[in-house]
């Protein structure tokens, strides 16, 4: 009999209560196994990715849903960060965001972002972000 895969380590840098719970209901909904980390600023997000680069053996997440607009830091900033450390290239990274401007988009796939999910205004299309998750957690970067 097969070992039952690891949970998905999935941390949230999001500020919206509303979406964060969203996305704990869209993960649930996926019957995905995972441990969520919710981290609602930017610095304090810096500090998270920071943390995770000194720990030997890396454990860093799985993946990162990140939003892009942020108190503090903004996301695009925080994305950079991740891709100029060296264990950046383990972290995978969801742009999850309200922001459908085709700049944004264009800008933080080219900085290394795995995946750009704009959030619907409805709660049926945020289901997507679950097949995102897990196209990203298998290692099939999506553009969303």
């Amino acid at each position: 009999m097969e070992a039952p895969a690891p949970p998905l380590s999935i941390i949230v840098v999001d500020d919206n209560p509303v979406d964060v719970q969203l996305i704990r209901w869209v993960l649930d909904a996926q019957a995905l196994p995972y441990e969520l980390q919710v981290i609602d600023n930017g610095d304090y997000a810096l500090e998270v990715v920071d943390h995770l680069a000194q720990q030997e053996p890396l454990r860093s997440p799985t993946i990162m849903l990140l939003d892009l607009h942020l108190p503090q830091r903004d996301g695009k900033d925080i994305l950079r960060h991740i891709k100029a450390i060296p264990q950046g290239a383990d972290i995978r990274v969801v742009i999850v965001t309200g922001s459908a401007d085709p700049m944004d988009r264009a800008e933080t796939l080219a900085l290394g972002a795995d995946g750009y999910f704009v959030k619907p205004f409805h709660l049926t299309p945020f289901m997507q972000l679950g097949a995102l998750i897990k196209a990203v957690a298998c290692g099939h970067a999506a553009g969303g």
